[in-house]
């Protein structure tokens, strides 16, 4: 009976050790390294310049994975996902499914590529990056459409446009050019050529004036603004029929306004000379501005009128005035309303 009994509690002891053995084989096959998959899907395209995009990724194929998935994007213009990436986003792993990245505001058109990785953990390996290109993880952003206002100003005996443009993309804004036409005194549809045209180049959103422009003939006038686009911006264009653009003109004023010599040295002395004042008074005057400074400006010198329809004073150049071009403003009794506009005058240094 004894060596029975010893048997039976051999074999005992000899199964408790396999089940251990069986647990411990069990335990090494549950940490054995999984290859996780990722599956690479972008937001949208053809949302415009200025708009977020984002890319996502499913994890797949993961044995409780965790650790990170990171996210890098390239472009635009960057079709091989070249040099570093123009934005990195990580995003914490817990277990397989749906990761997203954050939000990137583009600030330019093109086309935009997202690769994605995921980092490994103990019981998982890396994933290599998904591949540059993948058409899931391209996001094509389109030309932004910016906004285009436009406001005349009609002060005789000159008129001018001012375009506002807002909302623009690009790196540093819009970029292009911005151009004024005008149309008048009897061209209501804005047809055939304008009667004159001036541009600005445009370096950012803002404000935009034309050159000015005096009429010589009584009539209804109608601005145009137009601005050229850009890689990251769609052309835009004020129309023909806006109100704001418009203004009439009842009557033309003769008044003129000359200087002489039109060259001098700098602390140099001028003849001013106007005529034609239709409401002179004894507080017109005359100054010299710098060649497209603005009338409320810095004025370089100037003197009353007589308080004549016509006649002429003499107007001295400060010593320390710049070299360069001068014009010659005749305003209306203390305001700056421009009556007329002569010149220009040319200063130079000895």
């Amino acid at each position: 009976m004894s060596i029975v009994r010893s048997r039976r509690v051999g074999l005992a002891a000899l199964s408790a050790v396999a089940l251990v053995a069986v647990a411990v084989v069990g335990e090494g096959t549950a940490r054995a390294t999984a290859n996780p998959t990722l599956w690479n899907q972008a937001s949208a395209s053809g949302l415009p310049a200025g708009s977020q995009i984002y890319d996502s990724v499913t994890l797949g194929g993961g044995v409780n994975p965790t650790g990170s998935v990171t996210f890098t994007l390239f472009g635009p213009g960057n079709p091989t996902c070249s040099g570093s990436p123009i934005f990195t986003a990580t995003r914490p792993v817990n277990g397989n499914g749906y990761y997203e990245s954050s939000r990137y505001t583009t600030n330019a058109a093109g086309n935009y590529n997202w690769m994605a990785v995921y980092s490994g953990d103990a019981a998982n390996h890396p994933s290599a990056p998904t591949p540059c290109n993948l058409p899931s993880a391209e996001v094509a952003v389109a030309k932004r459409i910016p906004v285009l206002t436009a406001t005349r100003s009609w002060t005789p005996p000159s008129a001018s446009d001012t375009a506002v443009l807002s909302s623009g993309a690009g790196p540093a804004g819009p970029t292009g050019s911005m151009t004024f036409t005008l149309y008048g005194p009897a061209n209501p549809t804005c047809a055939g050529p304008p009667i004159t045209t001036s541009s600005r180049t445009v370096t950012g959103n803002g404000s935009y004036a034309s050159a000015l422009f005096t009429p010589t003939a009584p009539g209804i006038y109608q601005w145009v603004a137009t601005y050229s686009g850009d890689a990251d911006n769609l052309a835009r264009s004020t129309i023909c029929s806006d109100p704001a653009n418009g203004f009439i003109v009842t009557s033309v004023s003769l008044t003129v306004v000359s200087g002489s010599p039109t060259t001098v040295s700098r602390g140099g002395t001028i003849t001013v000379t106007w005529s034609a004042i239709a409401s002179p008074t004894a507080c017109d005057w005359v100054g010299l501005y710098p060649v497209g400074a603005p009338d409320g400006g810095r004025v370089t010198a100037w003197k009353y009128t007589t308080g004549a329809a016509g006649g002429s004073v003499r107007l001295k150049f400060p010593w320390a005035a710049p070299a360069g071009n001068y014009e010659i403003r005749l305003m209306a009794n203390n305001t700056i309303i421009r009556l007329a506009t002569g010149g220009p005058i040319t200063v130079v240094w000895p």
